[in-house]
């Protein structure tokens, strides 16, 4: 479980725009489960990626805006936008990385994570989109096919 104070704050900044409305009224217009949405507001624990990109698209921002990594609000969402695997096969591909072995040799992410991104098609953790995206130098949100713009956040 990830605890961060800037994703914090930033979410305090977000939501509070969302004027005269409780915390439950607030995820249920973000979509998102409402005690996913209180404990990330009262103590910065970050929700699983999911969530983390229904907070980003109800906001129109960056997962890294999100994660207060960049005070960057400009995000152009992708007209057409490709999946995690896609796009993590697109960069493996870049690179000559074939095997998943080999791309958890280079990213220090255990190969039974990588290979469950694969079998049943779920997304890594905030903590490995962070290693990912700095190993292949993309934006967390180009890594996760929100956006064509492969430009890193800083």
């Amino acid at each position: 479980m990830a605890i961060s104070k800037d994703f914090q704050q930033r979410l305090h900044e977000l939501a509070d725009e969302l004027v005269g409305k409780n915390k439950t009224e607030k995820a249920n217009n973000i979509n998102i489960d409402p005690t996913s949405f209180s404990r990330a507001y009262n103590y910065g624990i970050v929700p699983k990626t999911p969530t983390l990109i229904k907070i980003a698209d109800y906001f129109n921002i960056s997962i890294e805006y999100l994660m207060g990594i960049t005070d960057v609000e400009h995000f152009v969402k992708s007209q057409l936008p490709k999946t995690f695997i896609e796009r993590l096969n697109e960069l493996r591909a870049e690179k000559g990385i074939k095997a998943n072995y080999a791309l958890s040799q280079q990213v220090h992410i255990h190969r039974n994570n990588i290979r469950q991104w694969y079998i049943i098609n779920c997304l890594p953790l905030i903590d490995d989109l962070f290693i990912l995206a700095d190993y292949f130098e993309v934006s967390i949100d180009y890594l996760l096919g929100r956006t064509d713009d492969r430009t890193l956040y800083k």
